[in-house]
Parts: structure tokens; C-alpha cells; sequence
């Protein structure tokens, strides 16, 4: 199978950025953001360290996101399951056809001494397609025990998204929910920034 046929690998992590988006889509609100600081932000020193801060912390949560989603996968060999699936079905597919033909074009039955040389050697050929079915049938049969097994992983990785992200909408909430009219503390700010910094060093 070519590469541009394995779908589902790329389907997963079509599925994996399109959460992502939305996890941190809150964070992309300079309106919300600004309304928060409505002091602060109205100076031009102060919306600058703003709109810094929060590019900052929005490309810091995206890229431990991606790092911590393509550890898993890495750890759990996600890509070749999903490669040999692909794999599988197009060859359950193919042989699904085959047969399907083989079966409009079958001969009334005939002695084994009426038979060419020629006929035999198809005969045994067939008999080796026919093991070689089975056989096919035995790793689709184990392949689809361990896509349950990465089916129950995905399903775990999708909830562990969804509170990851129902925690990121409470400190969204709880920090930047409402309105502050209070000046802001310049060494909050500072001691952020610095925080930051050193959790895009790790």
C-alpha cells in the first residue's frame, strides 16, 4: 500500500490538532485579554507586555501539548499499528475481490487424472493462496485485538485532552474571567515572564 493510502495515522493527528485548537482557542482573545487590564492595557508599554505574554503562554501550552501527544504515540509504536491496519484491510479488500472473481469463473469439477500438468501446477498455486488466506486471516484477527487495545489507549488520550482542557478554561476563568480595575503588580508581571522563560528552557 502506498503511503498516500495509510489514512488513519494521519486522521488521528488531524484529530489531535483540531482539540488542540480548541483548547486554546480562549487564549487567541486579545478582547478578553485587554478587558482584563483595561488600566494597564490602555498604555502602550502595557499592551505590548500583554500581547507578549500571551503569545508566550499560548505557544508554550501548544508546544507541550504536541510534545507530550507525540511522546505517546512514539512510546506506544501508534504509527506502525495504524500503518499495519491499513495494510490489512486493503489486502482484506483485494482478497475480497479476488474471490469474488475466482467464484464467477469456477469450472465444473473434474477428476484429478483429467487435469494438465499445467492445471495442477494452478491447483497447488491455488492451495498455497489458500494457506496464505488463512494465514491472513490469523493477523487480521490479532491485528484487530491490538486495535482495540490502541482504540481503549486513544480513548484514554481523549480524556486526559479534555481535562487538561477543563482545567485550562478554570485558570482561564479563574485569572482572566472578569474584569481587574486594580493597577497591576509589575512584579507579578515580571515574575510571569520569568516563569515562562524557564519552561520554554526545559
Amino acid at each position: 500500500m502506498t503511503s498516500d493510502a495509510k489514512i488513519r495515522y494521519l486522521r488521528l493527528n488531524q484529530v489531535f490538532n483540531k482539540a488542540l485548537g480548541q483548547s486554546i482557542s480562549k487564549l487567541e482573545s486579545w478582547e478578553k485579554v485587554s478587558s482584563c487590564f483595561p488600566k494597564y492595557a490602555s498604555t502602550r508599554e502595557g499592551a505590548s507586555n500583554l500581547v507578549n505574554c500571551q503569545r508566550q503562554v499560548k505557544e508554550f501550552w501548544m508546544e507541550l501539548c504536541k510534545r507530550e501527544f507525540e511522546e505517546i504515540l512514539s512510546e506506544r509504536n501508534v504509527k506502525q499499528k495504524l500503518d499495519e491496519l491499513d495494510d490489512l484491510i486493503s489486502e482484506a479488500k483485494q482478497r475480497l475481490r479476488s474471490s469474488k472473481k475466482q467464484g464467477s469463473e469456477t469450472q465444473p469439477s473434474r477428476n484429478i487424472d483429467e487435469l494438465s500438468s499445467e492445471e495442477l501446477i494452478q491447483c497447488n498455486l491455488y492451495n498455497e493462496r489458500q494457506k496464505a488466506s488463512e494465514q491472513l486471516d490469523v493477523r487480521l484477527t490479532a491485528l484487530n485485538d491490538m486495535n482495540k487495545g490502541l482504540q481503549k489507549e486513544l480513548n484514554g488520550l481523549v480524556e486526559t485532552l479534555n481535562v487538561e482542557q477543563a482545567e485550562l478554561s478554570k485558570l482561564y476563568d479563574r485569572y482572566l474571567g472578569s474584569a481587574v480595575e486594580q493597577p497591576l503588580d509589575e512584579t507579578l508581571v515580571q515574575g510571569l515572564g520569568d516563569m515562562l522563560s524557564e519552561l520554554r528552557e526545559v
